[in-house]
Parts: structure tokens; sequence; C-alpha cells
């Protein structure tokens, strides 16, 4: 497995899981950084952070509109979706939108490690093609 980032943002309505996430992270050494809603990230913008993890489903502005907020402010950073009732439609859109992958609750430990970790080393290998050109 790729090492895993030295910061994670997780943004979720679902306090459960933003605990479960925080705990399991936290146990491999990650900083995490939790907010309820996109409208408490927003402010943040974790630029500080490695990875996110978006909900999809949350009140107000949703996982894909802030996707996409991200996105038209700049941000490169690799954006992980994850959903308890999601398809193959919303997927594409999340992927089409540019969210590294798009994971369905319950995530197993072993997976959202793995994911984040490849979704970094994505993201860092991008980069350095970019400052190489």
């Amino acid at each position: 497995m790729n090492p895993l980032p030295k910061k994670v943002c997780v943004i979720d309505d679902d306090e459960s899981v933003r605990d479960s996430m925080q705990a399991l992270l936290e146990s491999y050494g990650v900083a995490v950084e939790v907010f309820s809603s996109a409208c408490e990230f927003l402010p943040h913008s974790c630029d500080s952070a490695d990875c996110m993890l978006l909900d999809l489903h949350m009140p107000g502005m949703d996982g894909l509109q802030l996707l996409n907020a991200i996105r038209e402010q700049g941000s490169a950073r690799p954006v992980i979706m994850i959903t308890g009732r999601g398809d193959d439609q919303l997927s594409a859109r999340a992927l089409q939108a540019g969210a590294y992958t798009f994971l369905s609750k319950p995530v197993e430990d072993f997976v959202l490690l793995q994911s984040i970790a490849c979704a970094v080393a994505a993201a860092s290998e991008i980069s350095a093609k970019t400052a190489v050109s």
C-alpha cells in the first residue's frame, strides 16, 4: 500500500461516520479535520489537507455541488466521494466532476485506507509531471 497522507478532511453530515473515519485515520497517524456540512467546510477550505472525503448526500449543498465549488476554486486536491445511496449514474457524475473514486457506505477500513493512499499518490504523480513540463 502507498503511504498515507499527513492530513485528511472529512465532510459528512452523519456524526457516527465522521467519528469512525476520524478514529480509523488517526489510529494510522493521519491528522483529520471533520465538518458536518459543505457550508461548514467552505470557509475553511482545508488547504493543508492532502485528501478530502465528501459525503454525496448532505442537506443544503450536496457532495457534488461541493466538489464543483472546490474545483472552481482551483483546487486539484484529490477527493473521494462516499455515499450510502449511490448508483452508477451518480458514480459517473462524481468521476466526471473530478472525484478520484466513488465508494459506497459502509466502506471497509482497508478499502478506505487504500483509496486515500492511491488518490494522494496519483495526485503527487500528476503534480510532479506538471512541475517537470
